[in-house]
């Protein structure tokens, strides 16, 4: 082979190294960025779960809150059933608490209360009433601000003694609203 061919040679080898290079790099680049896209997908997936699998459970768990007895009511709300229908009449008629699509106005004020009464986390309560932390969080939210419209029906201002009562059970606290173990606490009122 003359020199001229054999730089020919040297050339195309060169050339088609690089050609190959390049095809590696694109589709290195194309590699990535078809993961990248892969990854976004499955983050932005939400998880769907069958409610109809779920909603016998729930109504069985809610009816042994707040229909069996009032024992286990009690326990967990801190009420009677008779005491947590009519708040959750209340909070329906007045308060303005609505059913939604997948919960009753009920379960939301039975989740509301359990949280109050026992200092529950969003994340137990989830658990134990087979429902996402969203839900759990928007019906409490939700409950809170029906309660919230309650608090001038079921929040009464106390009348103050007057001076001149004649009732005996009142003559020993004028200026009181109350006495603590035997401390006498004076106070004025300002309506």
């Amino acid at each position: 082979m003359d020199p001229q061919q054999l730089c020919d040679v040297e050339c195309f080898i060169i050339l088609e190294e690089i050609v190959v290079q390049s095809y590696i790099v694109l589709i290195c680049l194309f590699m990535a960025i078809y993961s990248m896209f892969l990854r976004t997908q499955s983050r932005n997936k939400r998880v769907r779960y069958c409610m109809s699998a779920r909603v016998p459970k729930i109504l069985s768990h809610l009816n042994i809150i707040i229909r069996d007895n009032d024992t286990v009511c009690i326990d967990k709300l801190r009420m009677d059933r008779s005491a947590f229908h009519i708040l959750a009449t209340l909070a329906k008629d007045v308060g303005g608490l609505t059913d939604s699509t997948n919960m009753s106005g009920s379960e939301k004020l039975a989740m509301f209360l359990n949280i109050l009464a026992h200092h529950e986390k969003n994340r137990s309560i989830k658990v134990d009433y087979i429902r996402s932390g969203w839900s759990v969080s928007q019906a409490f939210n939700e409950c809170l601000r029906a309660i919230l419209k309650l608090t001038p029906l079921l929040i009464v201002k106390p009348k103050p003694v007057l001076e001149d009562e004649t009732d005996d059970r009142w003559r020993w606290f004028k200026g009181c609203l109350g006495a603590l173990d035997g401390t006498y606490i004076p106070i004025q009122f300002t309506f």
